[in-house]
């Protein structure tokens, strides 16, 4: 099997890319989290579904995910990912019709602040059913990794109701721990 050369961000087209809800002051208090986690209620297109205690929990999962990496000899330079997925995922990009894409080349990530998770780390760290489950990978092990476990396809169903009860293996999440990898696509 073939492993994607690239990585991809979905962000919403109204907003810039590397958004990071981690970062909102006051957290689910904020006016802008508030905002994303109406909006499916007057936009039939938006999917994506929040919890009122999802960015603590979000949080949460950050900072075991940072600790984790740093374990594994990670060297992150901030305190929150910017997220992507392994080539593509049609899944993710359809959770919102409005979303836009930055792709960026594997060769182009920094082996030192590049991490990944099976499946996406909110759940791949949440839940313990899954060799893979609460742990965090390194740029270098993802040969071996599609090898061992292959490539996640996000094809056939593209049912949004009650998605974040599923096993949610549809895509491989990265995970980029610094600045310099996106500021040429930022605005």
């Amino acid at each position: 099997m073939k492993i994607p050369s690239f990585i991809t961000h979905y962000h919403l087209k109204d907003r810039q890319p590397f958004l990071t809800l981690s970062d909102l002051e006051n957290g689910s208090d904020n006016p802008i989290f508030q905002e994303l986690r109406n909006r499916h209620k007057s936009n039939v297109g938006y999917q994506r579904r929040y919890g009122g205690n999802y960015i603590d929990i979000r949080q949460n999962i950050e900072n075991s995910l940072r600790r984790l990496f740093i374990e594994r000899g990670g060297k992150p330079t901030r305190k929150y990912p910017f997220y992507f997925v392994l080539g593509e995922s049609i899944w993710l990009k359809n959770l919102a019709k409005e979303h836009s894409e930055v792709k960026i080349q594997i060769f182009d990530l920094n082996p030192e602040t590049t991490s990944f998770t099976f499946p996406d780390s909110y759940i791949a760290l949440s839940k313990d059913k899954k060799p893979y489950h609460g742990k965090v990978f390194l740029l270098h092990e993802l040969e071996s990794f599609i090898g061992k476990y292959g490539m996640p396809c996000d094809g056939g169903s593209y049912n949004y109701e009650r998605y974040w009860e599923g096993d949610f293996e549809k895509y491989i999440e990265f995970q980029i721990w610094e600045d310099n990898i996106v500021k040429p696509f930022i605005d």
